[in-house]
């Protein structure tokens, strides 16, 4: 099995995050005032709900921008990951898959090192196509690719005849 070769990849703004977010606060309070007028409740239970939905809209309002990660670039070695900041030292991360639509991807990045490595926190890149056309299948297929170390364990069969 053969490693994906080096490759950098710009991460920008996600641009539709904000619109996103109106959108599903909006279906979600369509869908409580839908509840309202079909359900039978008290108005404690009907408090209840729309505080619950105050505080999970706020809540993303708030926490959603810090986990997303704005601008840099991420950088396959060929043998683990890296976040470059725009200023500032690279820096190792493990990724994850979170959605995959071909010509994006969102991806949970994770710092192995650095200044917040004890918190272990997940960061969100929303990466597409556009961004770097000539680049993006080479992009791709390090994403998946496994680093050389995790490739095959010791002492089990490679598959090889």
């Amino acid at each position: 099995m053969h490693n994906a070769p080096p490759v950098a990849f710009p991460v920008g703004r996600f641009v539709w995050g904000r619109i996103a977010w109106l959108l599903i606060s909006s279906l979600s309070a369509m869908g409580l005032v839908g509840w309202a007028i079909q359900a039978q409740y008290s108005s404690t239970q009907l408090g209840m709900a729309w505080l619950f939905w105050v505080i999970c809209v706020g809540g993303a309002a708030v926490l959603a921008p810090r986990q997303m990660i704005q601008s840099g670039r991420l950088f396959w070695s060929g043998q683990a990951w890296f976040w470059q900041p725009p200023t500032g030292d690279d820096l190792r991360v493990q990724l994850s898959v979170g959605l995959d639509l071909g010509s994006g991807l969102l991806l949970f990045v994770r710092l192995l090192d650095g200044p917040n490595f004890g918190r272990k926190t997940w960061a969100c890149a929303w990466l597409v196509e556009t961004s770097m056309p000539p680049k993006w299948h080479g992009f791709r297929c390090a994403v998946y690719s496994r680093p050389k170390a995790d490739a095959a364990a010791p002492g089990l069969d490679s598959g090889r005849p």
